[in-house]
């Protein structure tokens, strides 16, 4: 599994893919601790930035009715 660096950059649609390949990932039978443990730190990593786009959509969008 690839590790992107930069989240941030990323739509929310495509973290969402992300998260998907994180699931999909740690559902493996035959993944080591170590390799869990590691794709499970970058699924905690999506779901912040997944979050931070969500304030951030929230905001522009008050900000445009208000």
């Amino acid at each position: 599994m690839e590790f992107k660096k930069d989240l941030s950059k990323l739509s929310y649609e495509e973290l969402e893919k992300e998260a998907d390949l994180v699931l999909t990932e740690l559902n493996k039978s035959d993944i080591s601790l170590d390799m869990s443990t590691k794709v499970y730190e970058y699924g905690k990593k999506i779901a912040k930035a997944m979050d931070s786009t969500l304030k951030q959509l929230q905001k522009e969008v008050t900000d445009t009715v208000e």
